[in-house]
């Protein structure tokens, strides 16, 4: 037997699916604006097609990496997403914001990665061809 890996504990301890799920919600109710003639349950369901929860959970693997953080700060991270009491007694500490300061920081690193902007570009391209194709198609 051996101990869970990283990937596991992420898997395990934070809540990916509902994360994702609000995700989806607050893109449908944005593109919902700019695409009147398509049904949000139709807008969801293009967003679902081509932003998966596989994507989610590499980006997520990634970011929670041993290579971040160390099992203790991950263990923190963890507790403070589960109990919102725990994260702001955590924010209250130089602990707390040293971690928060490192896991923005990290934030930021991926989201100016050029690989992840081009994938991410090419995914939300993907969505506003699916919906202008269902616009043009809708009577």
């Amino acid at each position: 037997d051996h101990p869970p890996s990283r990937e596991e504990k992420i898997l395990a301890e934070l809540p990916l699916q509902d994360a994702y799920s609000h995700n989806i919600e607050r893109m449908a109710g944005l593109l919902a604006m700019t695409h009147r003639q398509v049904t949000e349950d139709k807008i969801r369901e293009v967003l679902r097609k081509h932003l998966t929860v596989e994507d989610q959970r590499q980006d997520l693997f990634k970011l929670y990496s041993e290579q971040h953080f160390s099992d203790a700060e991950f263990a923190s991270i963890v507790a403070a997403t589960r109990d919102p009491a725990k994260a702001k007694a955590l924010g209250d500490t130089d602990e707390g914001k040293r971690l928060s300061e490192k896991l923005t920081g990290y934030m930021r690193e991926s989201a100016s990665d050029p690989k992840v902007q081009a994938l991410a570009e090419k995914r939300m391209q993907q969505v506003e061809d699916d919906l202008r194709a269902l616009e043009q198609a809708a009577p």
